[in-house]
């Protein structure tokens, strides 16, 4: 049986999940945004083996807690290869409030593959080049980045953005989902596909 917890993290209050398999523990980190010891006492407080890190997008505010919990926890950490120039960018930052990160790890080829916590990936470009989704279609949830909101969708003014391509993105392949489908956001409050559909925007 698969379980999550969100913990809302770093100045933009980005939404950090922990994701784990109940019988093993073994846990993915989706999107550690920031404040490491934050996430690790919630790891701690739950009892969970952390076994990978999966990053919906490289912007900055999403991966700053990356090399401490890679390190503390040895574990891998895994982006699409479209954001993996932003990912090592000394230019990926926003000054004053976000410095670029630093001694960021070489991420994995492949996205790791944990039992009982079976992902399909979805490549959802606009937000970046190498914005993904992740799709837990048995229990019916979304994980989905910064491509969409509940409301709205995420940014597209910033390098490797696209307004085509996160309206392509979300209705042609967020909207393919089952309308049940709750989606898990990198910033703000849970949604479901069925609600965005009605969403005069798309």
């Amino acid at each position: 049986m698969l379980k999550f917890d969100t913990i809302p993290v770093g100045l933009l209050s980005v939404n950090c999940y922990l994701l784990w398999n109940t019988q093993t523990l073994q846990t993915y980190i989706i999107d550690p945004g920031a404040e490491a010891e934050k996430i690790s006492a919630r790891l701690q407080k739950l009892s969970l083996q952390p076994a990978a890190i999966l990053l919906t997008h490289a912007h900055v505010d999403h991966i700053q807690a990356v090399p401490e919990l890679s390190t503390q926890y040895h574990i891998p950490v895994w982006i699409h290869p479209g954001d993996l120039g932003l990912y090592l960018s000394p230019e990926n930052a926003l000054l004053p409030w976000i410095p670029a990160t630093e001694n960021l790890p070489q991420p994995l080829t492949e996205a790791p593959k944990l039992e009982g916590l079976e992902f399909e990936l979805l490549h959802t470009p606009g937000h970046s080049k190498g914005s993904v989704c992740f799709h837990f279609a048995a229990d019916k949830l979304l994980f989905s980045g910064d491509t969409i909101f509940r409301g709205t969708h995420g940014r597209t003014d910033f390098p490797g953005g696209s307004q085509s391509e996160i309206i392509d993105s979300i209705t042609n392949i967020i909207f393919k989902l089952p309308e049940e489908t709750r989606l898990l956001p990198g910033h703000q409050e849970p949604s479901t596909v069925a609600a965005e559909k009605n969403n005069p925007m798309y």
